[in-house]
């Protein structure tokens, strides 16, 4: 006898077979131990539930009640306003700032006293004297010639 395809798959289909029916078998089986460890299981608690049915009430252990409480919901909102500036432009070198933050304030506190004559005269010739004016905008880019 030689060992040919014909035999080979003989072999394989007997091989798919057999464990094809084995799995069945195992799965027939773990169903009905299943089945069996819970009929069990619920004969048990039924013979359970009729002697405790027939003890007193009293006998029995309270379950704690469970209170719910609506608790209070803070709601915290946070806005933040970011300013964008579009466009093209050269980056340039601000102003001093303490310069400008300096003669508002004190052009604000002259405003707001009007016995000392000494600060109001000293508003308007601040160390840095009036902030530069901003660059102009940048030209607009050239236009595009594609020919026709």
């Amino acid at each position: 006898m030689t060992y040919d395809a014909k035999r080979r798959d003989r072999y394989r289909f007997a091989v798919a077979a057999v464990t094809g029916l084995a799995t069945c078998a195992v799965a027939g089986a773990t169903g009905a131990a299943t089945g069996m460890a819970e009929a069990k299981t619920a004969r048990e608690a039924a013979e359970s539930a009729g002697k405790q049915a027939a003890s007193p009430a009293a006998a029995r252990p309270r379950r704690p009640r469970v209170k719910t409480l609506e608790r209070p919901v803070k709601t915290e909102v946070v806005t933040r306003v970011v300013q964008v500036t579009v466009g093209g432009g050269e980056v340039s070198a601000p102003a001093s700032t303490s310069t400008s933050s300096s003669t508002s304030s004190t052009s604000s506190t002259s405003s707001s006293s009007s016995g000392s004559s000494s600060n109001g005269s000293s508003a308007n010739s601040g160390p840095g004297g009036p902030a530069p004016q901003p660059a102009p905008p940048p030209p607009p880019p050239p236009a595009d010639s594609s020919g026709s």
